[in-house]
């Protein structure tokens, strides 16, 4: 879920009471961080006891127990989140790199910038070695939708064919195409171009 990039929940007690081991209870501790686009949402943590509302980035509350209410939100320091959810952290998964690929009108051809971008999207899968690439094709809504499916298709098996050429494994890729149904950009055009696409999402 995508909390597990926006909140990081300490859920060892024993931990939690060796670094407050001031306090007469050992507390859990919740501190929102922000995602790694650098968006910062808002959380509630909510007990028996009461609610408490995160909405700035490094912001904490302590939990006793669930029936306690949580204490009022306070800043951690580098030091405390680090000796709290360093371990945590660093744990996460890496977060996806996501490209998007531009084409000329009704073919399968990129445009000179997204031709530009291709070493890009080859040098981000060879340095994290993936293993799990999306590329996913997309039409404008101009023409008939059978079309634009198969012009979508064709787009995302053009991609592929490129990363394949430059040494990433077919096993690797996933290739899909959604025609005109799911579109970048909602707008009057038939022929939207920012619409004619295929998104490449690097794991």
């Amino acid at each position: 879920m995508s909390s597990l990039r926006r909140i990081l929940i300490l859920s060892c007690v024993l931990c939690a009471a060796l670094f407050f081991a001031g306090c007469a209870k050992p507390r859990n501790v919740v501190q929102l961080v922000p995602d790694p686009d650098g968006h910062v949402g808002v959380v509630q943590v909510t007990t028996k006891g009461g609610v408490a509302e995160l909405s700035k980035a490094g912001c904490a509350v302590r939990v006793a127990n669930g029936k306690s209410a949580p204490t009022p939100p306070e800043d951690l320091t580098d030091a405390e989140s680090e000796a709290l959810f360093g371990q945590a952290r660093r744990a996460l998964p890496t977060a996806p790199v996501r490209f998007v690929l531009y084409f000329e009108t009704d073919g399968a051809k990129l445009t000179p910038e997204s031709q530009t971008l291709l070493p890009q999207v080859l040098a981000t899968a060879k340095q994290r070695q993936s293993k799990d690439i999306a590329v996913v094709g997309h039409a404008s809504r101009l023409g008939d939708e059978n079309f634009n499916i198969e012009l979508s298709r064709k787009r995302a098996e053009f991609v592929s064919r490129m990363l394949i050429k430059e040494g990433i494994a077919k096993e690797s890729l996933e290739i899909t195409s959604h025609g005109s149904k799911n579109p970048l950009v909602v707008s009057q055009r038939l022929n939207e171009p920012k619409n004619r696409r295929v998104e490449v999402t690097v794991r």
